[in-house]
């Protein structure tokens, strides 16, 4: 067998790693920028995990369109296998998003509020996506994941008035 037998391959795999490196040094250079223009720190990971995943996906459509065609049940099995790793990979990060949408639809938190959890007691400076952050007595910031504040218990000292009736 000859180098030229696999060439469709190997020309596949080359086109994939230039958009992989042109990808990564365009997530880089937003990130860059977008923290030089004080953006939040999740806002600068999110563009760049955006690029990144959007730079993974075109080099995989290039790779297969280059190969060619591939057999429907390949194609199952390997995007199967791609959401199985997925979710595994995600489960804590989709657990605290869900938390989330638990805590905000229940109205239970709101930026201000002074709640105690797991011993940390602390006024809500902000309420996020997968985390929310207290400011203690002593100036300090913790962090606590929203599933840990659903998870409970949690004690919101500030809510008394707000939620008379509801609960």
């Amino acid at each position: 067998m000859t180098i030229w037998e696999y060439a469709p391959e190997i020309e596949a795999v080359i086109a994939a790693a230039v958009i992989l490196a042109v990808g990564f040094v365009i997530a880089r250079a937003a990130s860059t920028r977008l923290r030089d223009r004080g953006a939040p720190p999740t806002s600068v990971r999110g563009a760049r995990v955006g690029i990144t995943i959007v730079a993974v996906a075109i080099a995989a459509a290039t790779s297969f369109s280059l190969v060619g065609p591939i057999s429907l049940i390949s194609g199952l099995t390997f995007s199967a296998l791609v959401g199985l790793a997925a979710t595994l990979a995600l489960q804590t990060t989709l657990a605290n998003i869900i938390a989330g949408f638990i805590l905000l639809q229940n109205r239970m938190l709101r930026v201000n509020d002074t709640i105690t959890v797991s011993g940390i007691t602390g006024r809500v400076v902000q309420i996020g996506l997968v985390t929310v952050w207290l400011r203690l007595d002593d100036g300090n910031v913790a962090s606590v994941s929203n599933a840990n504040l659903l998870s409970g218990p949690l004690i919101n000292r500030s809510a008394k008035d707000r939620l008379k009736g509801e609960y």
